[in-house]
């Protein structure tokens, strides 16, 4: 879910909790590396690791959140809000490669047989455990009012911390208590979960890099908020899909085949604010007006590849152009149905005459 939150507290609410994460992943890598490291504890320097890891994938989160802010340019003219699944993709790649470092160093411990470590340690990950909990769940509720993906990669970057953290726990309380092959073992389960982690995190930005649509309650918002227009018939096709944070939308209405072309225009437009109001996180909708009922289909018939011509008007193809502004039918303009002043605003919705290269609205 995307979000109506002003772009500039947008931005000012995914730095604050970017350096909070980097505050705590500081905090917690030094203690977890002390504490590992007086503990002869693999599993604990694993999670030091990660947590250090997990500053890198924040400082990206923050960088990509900071290009998706800028507007457009000539050389984006739909903005840079793509930056944040690309941000959250980066965020994978990190992750997954944290999760090979870890899952080697478990084992080589484990080739050694592991050590027994005291409670130190144990202690060390407990707190670190309650730690990453609070901030996973900040983190989320943060991502999910914003509808921010690299947020939301962040945090579920955190709330895999947690789940390693258990393991490593495991593992340094098994150490001390006589099984020192428990430890590397738990190396290896916080390598895998961070692994899988780091994987899901890839799949899913690539998906929303793909143009992925919203969700079916999002479209169903959008087909009901076009159909309550004044004027609006029915909806035809309505494709929309996932930008960054945002939407973007297409849209076909059909209105009542006697109205002006002006008429139809302004039914357009207010079907576009509809749709936007419905849908707060919508950036546009381009929204394509058709005459109701519509055409038959033996009404049409082809002067040539592209030029579709009135079927009463087919053997006098460069006379209905004419009519539209052409010197030719083959020159590019699409006459339909209806009545004959096609040139002016005056002309029905079934007269319009649009060249080809200019038919959107």
């Amino acid at each position: 879910m995307a979000s109506s939150t002003s772009g500039d507290r947008r931005q000012q609410l995914i730095q604050r909790a970017g350096w909070l994460t980097m505050a705590v992943n500081l905090g917690l890598t030094a203690a977890r590396g002390i504490a590992g490291y007086l503990a002869g504890s693999t599993a604990v320097l694993a999670d030091a690791a990660n947590s250090g890891t997990d500053i890198l994938a924040t400082l990206v989160v923050m960088g990509g959140s900071r290009i998706a802010a800028r507007p457009p340019d000539w050389d984006h003219p739909y903005g840079h809000e793509k930056a944040e699944p690309v941000a959250a993709k980066l965020v994978g790649i990190i992750v997954t490669c944290a999760g090979l470092a870890t899952g080697a160093g478990a084992l080589r411990a484990l080739r050694g047989g592991g050590e027994p470590v005291g409670l130190g340690a144990a202690a060390v990950t407990a707190v670190s455990i309650a730690a990453k909990e609070v901030l996973a769940r900040y983190l989320t509720r943060l991502g999910r009012r914003l509808g921010s993906q690299a947020v939301l990669a962040d945090a579920a970057n955190q709330r895999t911390d947690v789940l390693a953290s258990a393991a490593a726990l495991a593992g340094a309380l098994g150490g001390r208590f006589g099984l020192p092959l428990l430890d590397p073992l738990m190396g290896l389960l916080v390598a895998g979960l961070i692994l899988r982690m780091g994987l899901s995190l890839y799949w899913g930005a690539v998906r929303d890099l793909m143009d992925r649509a919203p969700d079916p309650e999002t479209l169903d918002a959008m087909r009901r908020a076009a159909l309550s227009v004044p004027g609006v018939e029915e909806v035809g096709d309505l494709r929309a899909r996932v930008f960054g944070p945002g939407i973007y939308a297409e849209c076909k209405v059909s209105v009542d085949g006697r109205l002006t072309v002006a008429e139809g225009h302004r039914i357009g437009k207010r079907v576009k604010a509809a749709i936007m109001g419905a849908v707060p996180e919508c950036r546009d909708v381009l929204v394509h007006v058709n005459p109701y009922p519509g055409l038959a289909e033996e009404e049409w018939q082809h002067a040539g590849p592209g030029v579709p011509v009135r079927g009463s008007d087919a053997a006098d193809g460069d006379g209905a152009a004419e009519q539209a502004g052409c010197a030719t039918a083959q020159e590019g303009c699409r006459v339909q149905h209806g009545e004959s002043d096609a040139a002016g605003l005056g002309g029905s919705v079934g007269t319009w005459a649009i060249p080809e290269k200019d038919n959107g609205w």
